[in-house]
Formats: C-alpha cells, structure tokens, sequence
C-alpha cells in the first residue's frame, strides 16, 4: 500500500512540475492570442482581418520573444479577462482603434475599420475622438 501512494503522490507532482510548461511551448504565440482578443472585443464593428494581423505585426514587433510577456498575454486570453479587467488588452485596443480610420470616420461602426499605421502621437496625430463635432448627429 506505501509504494502505491509513493508513485500516485510521485505522479501528480510530475505531472503538476510537467504540465504547464510544456502547455506554454505547444500553445500558439501571442499574435494569436491578441487577434482573438481584438475579435472578441470588438466583434460588433466590421473589422479588416489583414488589417488586424499588419497592427499585431507592428505592435509585438520589438516583444516577440520575450518569455514574460508571452505568459502574460497567454494568461490573459485563458484566464478569460476582458478590456475593463486589463489594461494591457485596454491599451491593445486603443492603440488599435486610434491606428484605423475609426475615428477619421466618425465612429461609425457600420462602416469597416481598416489599419492605417501604428499610432504615435507625434508622427501621425488623429482626430480627437472626444472632440463635440464628431458626437454630432449630422
């Protein structure tokens, strides 16, 4: 009876040790964890898939091998989180709205969102999403 509960005891703790590492190296890369997450989120818009891929492209450009980041993003997505639970899928978001044409037109969500460039403020300012004229019934 010892050397049962020794092996079942020794075989949970190696599979406990062996599991989630080995889930981590089988499981896609962040890419496409993060095009599912701006799918999820923003499945009521009409959004431009190569569009999507080209701004995940730019924004996990400098990160892609980054061992820490790739388990934060991956915990993310299984752990079922959303934008008003994370930041990091917050800012995935608004960086992604603020690279389209969105807000260029209007924040109508029956048109499609296409990919321009990846935001940064100091090289290709956007309209003010907040800005009176654009909440404008016209």
């Amino acid at each position: 009876m010892q050397r049962r509960k020794f092996l079942l005891i020794t075989g949970v703790a190696v599979g406990m040790v062996a599991i989630p590492p080995s889930l981590y190296f089988v499981s896609p890369n962040i890419k496409k964890y993060a095009e599912k997450l701006i799918e999820k989120e923003l499945g009521y818009m009409k959004l431009d898939k190569k569009g999507i891929n080209n701004y995940i492209n730019d924004y996990f450009g400098s990160s892609a091998n980054n061992v820490v980041s790739n388990l934060k993003w991956k915990a993310l997505y299984f752990g079922r989180y959303n934008s008003f639970d994370s930041n990091n899928i917050n800012d995935l978001l608004k960086y992604y709205l603020l690279s389209t044409d969105f807000f260029l037109n209007r924040m109508d969500t029956t048109k499609p969102v296409k990919y321009i460039g990846l935001f940064d403020p100091y090289k290709s300012p956007v309209a003010n999403p907040y800005s009176y004229l654009f909440l404008q019934n016209s």
